[in-house]
């Protein structure tokens, strides 16, 4: 039993990770080395996240596969080196692989009509919770943000020549189950074992409209991109009952909300010309964190049965978390991104972008310690065509390379209670991330 507690309480202080990959590094390789702000310029399955009317663009059958690495490179000095809880920092590398399919229908459609497909697969995990105590400093958007599985599915429309129209869904799990069991104390052993746990699928929409308004037979492509993307969030919920007999009874509930991203609306303007071949992107994307919730575990306990209630120690012996919410103070925020692509030569692709994204959280100057810092994003990214001879397209294989550091700068934080154990701190650092893929056309 003291084993069980044990586990059961050290899953319950997990730590949230929060937003989502594609949003704070980019989806695909070309997204990654032009900063991500792909709302009106995005090509390919990476549409599904930024903008999924766009999966008409192209207006052919493609298939994509890249990997991706990312190394934090993150730091925490404090006032007190020795104090509890102790910083807990990311792990020194993680590595993914994101898969894309994009469709469009032929036929009675003429390629207005397009669907896709996109799984975001971690390598070392599919799905990871870290159990961090909420005072440790740890790093709220980085900690372990990549440690989950997504899935997205779309549809986009084009009913004119110069608008496409389409959706998407986002699709992550709820964890949830209980746990009977029947305990022999005398005998070692349990009577009985029940155990049920599911995992229902939840989903976050998103929509998009992309708008290529004619300029003349003399002027560039101009392109306008409107987008939300829905909040999602994994919530697990994870009752345990241990019981021996009717005299003695132990009840243990758990419930978090973890992994979760806020709603956005971006707007992104991208301007391409034929001669030189340049385009440019310029994405602003509003973040409603202000709706972050609570990410701190709901954890009771409950001790019963007829012994306890004899000797009158049944509400002594109850434990619990239910406090009021914690209140982050987190505020929404404007991110702004800015790109270009320059088409060097038919074969090659030179990109580059920066990106500033404002922290939503407030400097941690009370008992918690969910760390971020604002963000200046640097990228650069090369991209490579390989062509096929016998047809007029313009490619049948690219392959993209990707570099991309995310700078945050020094914050220094002063605690309001001298008496804080956690003491003054500052933090900061970057974060690298490298990526190369590969996109078939058929």
């Amino acid at each position: 039993m003291r084993w069980l507690l044990v586990v059961l309480i050290g899953l319950a202080s997990a730590s949230p990770a929060a937003a989502e990959t594609f949003d704070i590094f980019g989806g695909s390789p070309r997204d990654i080395g032009m900063g991500g702000g792909m709302t009106a310029a995005v090509l390919g399955p990476s549409a599904l996240f930024y903008n999924p009317a766009a999966l008409t663009r192209e207006k052919v059958h493609t298939l994509s596969a890249s990997f991706r690495l990312t190394a934090p490179l993150l730091y925490v000095e404090r006032s007190e080196p020795d104090a509890e809880p102790k910083t807990v920092l990311p792990e020194a590398l993680h590595t993914s692989v994101t898969l894309g399919w994009v469709k469009p229908l032929g036929g009675i459609f003429d390629d207005r009509v397009a669907f896709g497909v996109s799984i975001y697969l971690p390598v070392e995990r599919l799905l990871r919770v870290q159990g961090i105590d909420p005072a440790a400093p740890q790093f709220y958007l980085y900690q372990n943000l990549q440690d989950k599985l997504l899935i997205h599915l779309g549809l986009a429309v084009e009913p004119t020549d110069w608008l496409s129209i389409g959706a998407s869904l986002q699709i992550l799990a709820d964890l949830a189950g209980s746990a009977v069991l029947d305990l022999d104390i005398l005998g070692g052993v349990f009577d009985h074992r029940s155990i049920d746990v599911t995992l229902e699928p939840t989903v976050a929409p998103f929509f998009g409209l992309h708008i290529r308004p004619p300029l003349g037979a003399d002027g560039g492509q101009l392109q306008i991109g409107i987008a939300y993307r829905g909040s999602s969030s994994m919530s697990f919920s994870l009752p345990v009952e241990v019981v021996e007999g009717d005299g003695l009874g132990l009840k243990i509930n758990m419930q978090q909300t973890v992994l979760w991203s806020p709603q956005e609306i971006a707007l992104g303007l991208s301007y391409g010309l034929d001669a030189p071949a340049l385009t440019f992107a310029l994405d602003a994307t509003y973040a409603l964190w202000s709706q972050a919730p609570d990410p701190s575990p709901r954890l009771s306990v409950d001790v019963g049965g007829r012994l306890v209630d004899a000797l009158g120690l049944s509400d002594a012996l109850d434990l619990s978390t239910k406090s009021a919410p914690i209140d982050l103070g987190f505020i929404d925020t404007l991110t702004i991104r800015g790109g270009f692509e320059w088409g060097v030569a038919s074969w090659f692709t030179l990109r580059g972008g920066y990106a500033f994204r404002p922290t939503p959280a407030p400097k941690q100057t009370g008992s918690t310690a969910y760390l971020d810092n604002d963000a200046h994003v640097i990228a650069l990214g090369a991209g490579f065509s390989l062509r096929n001879p016998l047809q007029e397209r313009k490619s049948i294989l690219d392959i993209d390379l990707s570099a991309q550091a995310t700078i945050l700068p020094r914050r220094a934080v002063y605690r309001a209670d001298p008496t804080n154990p956690g003491g003054d701190f500052s933090h900061g650092g970057t974060v690298l991330h490298f990526a190369v893929g590969v996109v078939h056309y058929f």
